[in-house]
């Protein structure tokens, strides 16, 4: 038998493991997901002879951030007084 087949006879057993096994897939695929997503940032340099500052390429209003709440600033904030 193999483990898989295995585990599924158990659980059909144990319903307690359900909740527990949803749990583990939704966080290991969300880490997943976060950790694809780091290695393909803009400023992750895997070949660094080729480009070696790739931040710099970065065009004006690209969303390099996850979320982007009120991203297009009116003005310019600025301290008036000291």
């Amino acid at each position: 038998m193999t483990a898989l087949s295995n585990f599924l006879k158990v659980s059909a057993k144990k319903p307690e493991i359900f909740p527990i096994v949803g749990i583990l897939t939704f966080a290991l695929s969300g880490a997943a997901f976060f950790g694809v997503r780091a290695l393909k940032a803009p400023d992750v340099v895997w070949n660094s002879k080729s480009n070696p500052h790739p931040w710099q390429e970065i065009k004006d209003g690209e969303q390099v951030k996850l979320i982007a709440l009120n991203q297009k600033y009116e003005h310019r904030w600025q301290r008036k007084n000291w």
